[in-house]
């Protein structure tokens, strides 16, 4: 049997009473209090979390930006210093090989975060790249780095609390130094709940100092523990991809909805394909769903029926604590056998989701659920 990894803060989750859980390889806190209690609290004041799990990669010299530019979908060369962006790593027939963050950091020097469960096949990747082209000075800085992220409406309060930094000035996707609780980090305004936050990159030996410092001074505004199991439900409720689920080998980010960050017309891998399909359309499209009756949940794998026949398939399916029901994205394919014209995703047709052997009527729902600031994220 395989050992688990652990992050540098593990004993402090065992301290705080978590409920633990194999992620990526591993041993991850699924939830301290519940994972509706900290959803919602993260919806409402904010929440800490443990992302030492995920993958550091730095990039440094004059050639770096050649090889981000060759390896991703987004074009590393509009960022300015002190800026981040979200990207694609396709292979070359448009296969989502890992989507991350690039963060801009110095003028030749860039930090790759990428999914714990990709980080040996993306440094391989990279490195096999590197070789062939560009030969940026290329390091894998995984383990000694420790992720740390306050994430919700009151982040930046609390954040402030403890640097006498303006922090709180630092834009969305920016990224700089920070001194926070006397250690020093690299601070983002990046995460993956649809809410405002930090992400902060720091020594592992300081992690568990500065997990406990935002907890302290962030308690009167109700500031809790998270795991990863409210990580999941918040990141649904604001439509965004996870890795294994809505994107992979097999899917590409045009059919996934994430043209935005392929700019076309550049000599990235994957290029020619991603072009071809978003000129001429996909066969598939992620959409969202919900069921009519707002109790059934439609589960991962699950199939998606327009009138009667199969149309797709269940990618990520959950109860949503903020909005009250069940939500669910999933790949719609082109309507089957005489309903070929219909385009992916499109509204036409009765739609069901097939759990337990019966069809749940369902209906197509507008991505992402839930929206900071708008209607539904007050409702």
């Amino acid at each position: 049997m395989t050992a688990q990894m652990r992050t540098a803060l593990y004993p402090l989750h065992q301290k705080l009473g978590a409920r633990m859980t194999i992620f990526g390889g591993f041993e991850m806190p699924l939830s301290y209090l519940g994972i509706i209690e900290e959803h919602l609290a993260v919806r409402s004041a904010a929440g800490i979390f443990d992302l030492s799990h995920m993958g550091e990669f730095e990039l440094r010299g004059p050639r770096a930006i050649a090889l981000l530019e060759r390896a991703f979908t987004n074009s590393a060369a509009r960022m300015r210093e002190n800026q981040a962006q979200y990207t694609i790593m396709c292979a070359a027939d448009g296969g989502t090989l890992d989507d991350l963050i690039v963060y801009r950091i110095a003028s030749d020097r860039y930090l790759l975060c990428v999914n714990a469960s990709n980080i040996d096949s993306d440094r391989d990747w990279l490195m096999e790249l590197n070789r062939a082209g560009a030969r940026a000075d290329f390091e894998d800085i995984s383990a000694a780095t420790a992720l740390v992220a306050i994430q919700g409406p009151r982040a930046a309060e609390i954040s402030a609390r403890l640097t006498r930094d303006p922090i709180a000035s630092l834009p969305r996707f920016g990224v700089a130094e920070f001194t926070l609780a006397g250690i020093r980090c690299l601070a983002a305004r990046t995460g993956y709940t649809g809410e405002d936050g930090f992400e902060f990159f720091l020594d592992p030996s300081a992690a568990a100092i500065l997990f406990e410092a935002l907890l302290d001074c962030g308690k009167d505004l109700g500031v809790v523990p998270c795991g990863l199991g409210a990580r999941d439900t918040l990141r649904l409720e604001a439509g965004l991809p996870l890795y294994g689920h809505e994107l992979d080998r097999g899917i590409s980010p045009i059919e996934a909805r994430l043209g935005a960050f392929v700019k076309l017309k550049r000599d990235f891998i994957g290029e020619p394909v991603l072009r071809a399909q978003h000129d001429n359309g996909t066969q598939r499209q992620l959409s969202g769903l919900m069921t009519d009756d707002a109790r059934s949940v439609a589960r991962q794998g699950y199939r998606i029926l327009r009138d009667g026949r199969p149309a797709g398939t269940v990618t990520s399916g959950t109860f949503a604590p903020w909005l009250k029901r069940p939500i669910a994205m999933g790949y719609l394919t082109r309507a089957a056998e005489n309903n070929t014209s219909d385009q992916p995703g499109s509204d036409t047709g009765a739609y069901a989701v097939e759990i337990r052997n019966r069809a749940a009527a369902a209906s197509l729902a507008k991505l992402p659920f839930y929206r900071r600031g708008d209607a539904r994220a007050q409702a």
